[in-house]
């Protein structure tokens, strides 16, 4: 399992910036305003102070602060250890025992994963909790999942593990090479087939000899339909696909020898 390299207070002061960054986005402008006004007026009463855009920025932090009762440092690091022993579980998202996800993409090997698909959240903080560094995709132009995503991870100390990135993965190309990436079918429906079969080329190029495609949305069901057969037939070269059960499929990069 990846040792932090960023240290506790690194990540609390992350976990601080993302939760006050995330209440700000759902205010309104005119409820912003007032709690600027209200920031002001407790400034004031306080002390004269020369303003600044940095001192009124930190006023307003500091009052967000005090209504979302965000914890102190210390309060923090002891649920932190609470908060990443859950995610590290896959009964805690829901996962089934069978699935053995974190098993499945081995992020010990490589520490790049990338997760993309409608349990985006759930696969994201699993995989970091259990040493991937993580790339989350969101299916849909969907910032406020993804910053909830961040603010999780911030939660257990895993923000240095996980990226976030509102492109899809039609969209999104990787910049690093990945060890596994975890999808649900229903993610590239949309596309026309010669659309799909450039996307699925990218990620496969970007993924390392002995990597992993770990499919979900595939019930056993459909494997025998036209879709699902163009889509295995999307990965040439690969070893057959394996049936992990409950509805997924798991497609091996041949090793180099």
């Amino acid at each position: 399992m990846s040792t932090p390299t960023r240290s506790l207070k690194y990540e609390y002061a992350k976990y601080l910036d993302l939760e006050i960054d995330f209440y700000k986005e759902t205010m309104s402008r005119p409820a912003l305003m007032k709690l600027g006004d209200d920031a002001f007026a407790a400034m004031e009463a306080a002390i004269q102070l020369e303003l600044s855009e940095i001192v009124m920025n930190d006023a307003v932090n500091a009052l967000i602060m005090k209504r979302l009762k965000l914890p102190t440092y210390e309060r923090w690091r002891r649920n932190r250890l609470k908060v990443l022993e859950q995610f590290r579980r896959a009964d805690h998202w829901g996962l089934a025992s069978t699935l053995h996800l974190a098993d499945a993409v081995r992020p010990q090997d490589h520490p790049h994963v990338v997760v993309a698909g409608p349990h985006v959240e759930e696969r994201t903080l699993y995989l970091a909790a259990n040493g991937a560094h993580v790339t989350a995709l969101s299916d849909v132009d969907d910032e406020a999942l993804m910053s909830k995503v961040m603010v999780a991870a911030a939660q257990a100390g895993l923000s240095g593990q996980v990226a976030s990135c509102s492109d899809g993965l039609d969209v999104w190309s990787p910049s690093v090479p990945v060890r596994a990436v975890v999808w649900h079918a229903q993610v590239l429906d949309s596309l026309s087939a010669e659309r799909r079969t450039r996307v699925l080329a990218q990620l496969q190029d970007a993924t390392v000899a002995g990597g992993v495609h770990y499919i979900e949305g595939v019930p056993t069901e459909a494997r025998t339909t036209a879709s699902i057969r163009s889509l295995i037939a999307n990965y040439p070269g690969w070893h057959a696909p394996t049936d992990s059960g409950n509805g997924v499929i798991v497609l091996h990069k041949p090793r180099v020898a």
